[in-house]
């Protein structure tokens, strides 16, 4: 599944959705052999930075994001960040977590193209 996020952590219960709903794809074995992806456009580019603790960013009744991103992490996530959302935020690659890394457009449109199921939050 490829999920194309856009709420920052100033929305903490729309933020943590794209993340838990990517969760629960996994854990249903409905999308063998896809990787989980999410690219994190407009405000959620501030969930690629390594400054943000995402333990800190929580949605009521659900754990919180850096719980769930590790159990992403541990089933292959690839998190790609958009260059120009994240230049427009002051945002820098080196300021990215280690597991992040910036993208484009087209970068979005190839993780599209490559799954069943692109789904926007």
């Amino acid at each position: 599944m490829f999920i194309i996020a856009t709420r920052g952590p100033d929305q903490p219960n729309l933020a943590a959705l794209p993340f838990v709903a990517l969760k629960g794809a996994i854990e249903s074995g409905e999308f063998p052999g896809e990787p989980p992806e999410i690219f994190l456009m407009q405000e959620a580019t501030y969930l690629g930075d390594r400054g943000l603790d995402l333990d800190e960013v929580k949605a009521v009744g659900l754990p919180p994001v850096g719980q769930v991103v590790e159990f992403l992490l541990e089933h292959g996530l690839s998190l790609v960040v958009c260059t120009p959302c994240a230049a427009a935020r002051g945002i820098t690659e080196e300021r990215l977590a280690d597991y992040a890394r910036m993208g484009g457009a087209a970068d979005m449109a190839k993780m599209a193209k490559a799954h069943t199921v692109t789904l926007t939050f």
